[in-house]
């Protein structure tokens, strides 16, 4: 309802009628006071109180709040033409009408029960904010009065002079609304502007509720908005509903909020300094700041005099309320201050934040930047382990990123991971602590550089000692449950394994790596202590039987002692198994002892075996041997043989200690082992030269025998009747002699008169000992010629002659026509004249063709096709003979015989065209 204006005998319990007077008599006195008064009264309205009518009526209605010490209450509405502002608290004083109605005064005072702290701005200068209005009526408790433009007009008795609206005030009847101690009442033009100004104020509701704390209430047209704070935050509520929500510190008269959206920040990104209510201070911080600094009389500027470094003193509060994560976001980012005042502020904030506790930790209360390292990507697993050993390190929320960027802007220091492996050493943790790092550490080393950078991480050995860097440990593959001690290579404890490790230079090592390893060969030297070598035994033996399905074991372990039946600790391969059956092919008296069987017992017949105790017979096996230093029969013979040295040595042991009797038995052991069958197939190999020449069945060599399924010597070589004969067959004649005594038996074989030797296997006998000759197998003074040898026609005839040209095979009886290969060629019939001792036939004999011809053209049609047809060289002159006759001398014999064709030295050929194979 719009009060009206008071009777003439209306009480005046302000003595507004004393005060309008003394103004009046003021004004008339002199005659520029009411001018200064009224361009005062515009300034304050138009420049320093320009749109901060509610903001105004608010901080009255908190400081009314104030002295009362309720929670202040306050309501707008709006009524026609008229915007009405109710509020809870003290009502009207006659202070405050004297104040009202002065300029420039303000009857601040502490309030009762915070000594030394001013209230907003009771009934101040603020209040002019609302001389916009020709009237404005104050309705309270206590009395009321109102303001009116065109009164004091009349008053003065000039209604064409300017006159200030505020500062000649009346009684006027009328009370607040129910449940209030005051109600301004603004007359506006009309509704429509009315409307706007309680528009307006429901705008700025929000912030008015967070600036002023002594109201908790606000409501506009029946909207009504709350306050609600707790522990850190503050919500606005609308309508019981939340509508806007805060993080907030304080400290003294100063707090600091930043909006949240559940647990989100939203950091601003500008807004004003408050003091409490809105000043024009522009501020860049991401925070508000609310405070009670001293500010110019208009409540834009601030004072001189204020401290608007000492403001920031409550920010770090702020940021350590935010969540650990984004926390930077309240850290003030690099960039020019809006303004003087906002430069300064920012440089004490980010002083404040340098050195105040707000850094989550990884374990423990927060830290200073300047009091902090960060490990950048720190995961919560690698955090948990650190933080036993690191105690200023940060949280991993701030470890990356832009937090970890933040935080060393501010003073943090990085921590590297070479720096944290360096902090990390000599620490003395169990070995599953340390796979747990490693496990944590992998999740944080993503590229080579990094990798690198954990060169001398520490890292447990099964010995019980550490060692800084995982490049020269290894990792033994073993079986689970499988606890060997390696004191030879330095092993990692398996529990501190991970896989991060073999990218930090971690090798894996397999059981026959382990056994071939040069430290264990040194190892053995070094260890002149009988119990030093037993443990070494104990330990690769252990290993042997833990190992792969065949670990591959180097020959030289071989010379690891055992226990021996007779009591005496001996070389693991000069030892046979007690059970073995080499035992039954050697001689009775081999010098050979066998393991005791508590040795046995303790690792098993299979380990010991592949260490090289004596089963079957035993490999020998060492890569890159240097000389024929294996105590071999007849080694340095074999080695002597060879153009080079082998790049592996395998060779079958004790081959030397067979009983001959035996030797069908001991050949069963060596085909029914496929490890040494292999060795066998060797051509080149010890094992297989041994036994060629020094293995005789029934008094035969074996290289003298064939496999029974080879044709190739039959009648030559007899088959070796032997069920493994197909295995064996390496062993066996193959494809020419060994060397010169090997040569020898071909040659007798080839000359025994009990041997029916077909004439094809006779020729290619010949061709494979000219081979052999030729591939170095053997010298010709060091193979006795035969006394005969095998003929064309099958028989021995001691004065054979070898026939050097195919055309030479017609012309030579077949009782002494001795051929090397299947076609002759001068050269192979040469070298074999040469071994055998015997005569060429084209040395020996002469021939001359007698039977007429007639030249052919060694280019025609005839020519060309019986070169094609027969495959013989048909180069030089041709001569074609309807009859081909040649006479050959023998001394002074002479036959003749008619032949295909015939090439005369002179390089003629001469062809008989009507013999049936030279038609083409």
């Amino acid at each position: 309802m719009t009060p009206t204006p008071a009777p003439a005998d209306l009480s005046d319990p302000f003595d507004t009628a004393g005060l309008r007077a003394a103004t009046l008599a003021a004004w008339r006195d002199s005659p520029t006071r009411l001018a200064e008064d009224a361009a005062a009264e515009s300034d304050l309205r138009q420049i320093g109180y320009r749109d901060r009518w509610f903001t105004e009526l608010a901080a009255n209605a908190a400081d009314a709040a104030t002295v009362t010490g309720e929670a202040g209450r306050l309501r707008v509405w709006t009524d026609g033409a008229t915007v009405h502002v109710a509020n809870t608290g003290a009502p009207l004083t006659i202070d405050g009408v004297r104040a009202l109605t002065a300029l420039r005064v303000s009857p601040k005072r502490a309030a009762p029960d915070q000594p030394g702290r001013a209230e907003v701005g009771r009934f101040g200068v603020g209040f002019r904010a609302t001389s916009f209005a020709d009237r404005v009526d104050v309705l309270s408790s206590s009395g009321s009065i109102t303001f009116d433009r065109a009164r004091t007009a009349g008053a003065v008795g000039d209604p064409d002079r300017p006159v200030p609206a505020q500062r000649l005030a009346w009684p006027v009847a009328g009370a607040p609304a129910p449940g209030y101690a005051t109600e301004v009442v603004v007359h506006c033009a009309d509704a429509a502007a009315a409307q706007a100004l309680a528009d307006r104020a429901r705008g700025e509701a929000p912030d008015l509720l967070l600036e002023l704390p002594a109201l908790t209430e606000i409501a506009v047209d029946g909207e009504v908005l709350t306050r609600r704070t707790t522990a850190g935050r503050v919500v606005i509520e609308t309508d019981g509903a939340a509508s806007a929500e805060w993080l907030r510190s304080s400290a003294g008269g100063t707090h600091w909020l930043v909006p949240v959206d559940g647990d989100a920040l939203r950091p601003l990104d500008g807004d004003v300094l408050r003091s409490p209510t809105p000043t024009q201070i522009p501020l860049s911080l991401p925070a508000r700041l609310i405070t009670d600094l001293l500010l110019t009389p208009d409540r834009r500027g601030l004072h001189p005099g204020a401290d608007l470094a000492g403001a920031a003193a409550g920010y770090a509060d702020l940021v350590a309320l935010a969540p650990d994560d984004q926390r930077h976001l309240l850290v003030p980012a690099p960039a020019f201050g809006a303004g003087t005042e906002d430069a300064v502020l920012r440089e004490a904030v980010l002083a404040v934040l340098t050195d105040a506790p707000w850094v989550p930790a990884a374990s423990g209360p927060p830290r200073a930047p300047t009091r902090t390292w960060v490990v950048r990507g720190l995961t919560e697993p690698l955090a948990e382990l650190l933080a036993e050993v690191i105690e200023p390190l940060a949280h991993p929320a701030v470890s990356d990123g832009a937090p970890a960027r933040t935080l060393l802007r501010l003073g943090a220091r990085e921590l590297s991971l070479a720096e944290v492996a360096d902090l990390l050493s000599g620490l003395d943790r169990e070995a599953s602590w340390w796979a747990r790092l490693y496990a944590a550490l992998d999740g944080v080393v993503t590229g080579r550089e990094a990798a690198d950078e954990l060169g001398a991480l520490t890292v447990p050995r099964n010995d019980g000692r550490l060692q800084r860097g995982a490049r020269g440990l290894f990792l033994v593959d073993l079986p689970p449950g499988v606890d060997v001690h390696l004191d030879w290579i330095p092993v990692i404890d398996p529990a501190a394994y991970h896989p991060l490790l073999e990218r930090l230079g971690l090798e894996h090592l397999t059981v026959s790596q382990v056994l071939d390893h040069p430290a264990l060969r040194q190892r053995i030297d070094d260890a002149a202590d009988p119990d030093e070598l037993e443990e070494i035994a104990d330990a690769v033996l252990q290993l042997v039987m833990a190992g792969e399905s065949a670990p591959a074991v180097p020959g030289w372990l071989g010379a690891l002692a055992v226990r021996a039946d007779d009591g005496v600790d001996r070389p693991v391969d000069e030892l046979l198994l007690p059970a073995g059956p080499l035992r039954a092919v050697l001689y009775d008296d081999a010098p050979l002892h066998t393991v005791d069987p508590a040795v046995v017992d303790a690792y098993g017949e299979t380990a010991l075996r592949r260490l090289g105790a004596g089963w079957g017979f035993t490999l020998l096996r060492e890569n890159l041997p240097t000389a024929p230093d294996h105590d071999l029969d007849g080694e340095a013979q074999w080695w002597d043989g060879l153009e080079q040295p082998p790049e592996t040595l395998v060779a079958v042991r004790d081959l030397d200690l067979v009983d001959p009797q035996h030797w069908p038995a001991a050949l069963d052991l060596l085909a029914g082992d496929p490890d040494l069958a292999a060795a066998l197939a060797d051509p080149d190999g010890y094992t297989t030269w041994w036994l060629r020449r020094f293995v005789e069945l029934e008094g035969t060599p074996l290289r003298g025998y064939r496999a029974p399924d080879d044709h190739t010597w039959r009648s030559l070589f007899p088959p070796l009747e032997h069920p493994a004969a197909a295995v064996l067959a390496p062993l066996l004649a193959g494809a020419g002699p060994d060397d010169a005594q090997d040569a020898e038996r071909w040659l007798d074989a080839l000359a025994d008169p009990g041997r029916a030797v077909a004439p094809g296997v006779a020729a290619r006998a010949h061709a494979a000992l000219v081979a052999a000759y030729r591939a170095g197998r053997f010298r010709l003074d060091h193979v006795e010629p035969p006394a005969q040898l095998r003929t064309l026609s099958g028989d021995l005839s001691p004065e054979a002659l070898v026939v050097d040209e195919p055309w030479w095979t017609p012309v030579v009886p077949p009782s002494v026509a001795v051929l090397v290969g299947t076609h002759p060629r001068a050269r192979d019939a040469a070298d074999f004249a040469a071994l055998a001792d015997v005569p060429l036939a084209s040395e020996e004999l002469s021939a001359q063709v007698v039977s007429s011809g007639r030249p052919l053209d060694s280019g025609g049609a005839f020519a060309t096709a019986l070169a094609a047809a027969t495959g013989w060289d048909l180069t030089g002159p041709l001569v074609a003979h309807d009859e081909l006759v040649v006479a050959v001398f023998d001394g002074d014999h002479e036959r003749r015989h008619r032949v295909p064709r015939w090439r005369e030295r002179s390089g003629v050929v001469h062809l008989d065209t009507e013999v049936p194979w030279t038609r083409p």
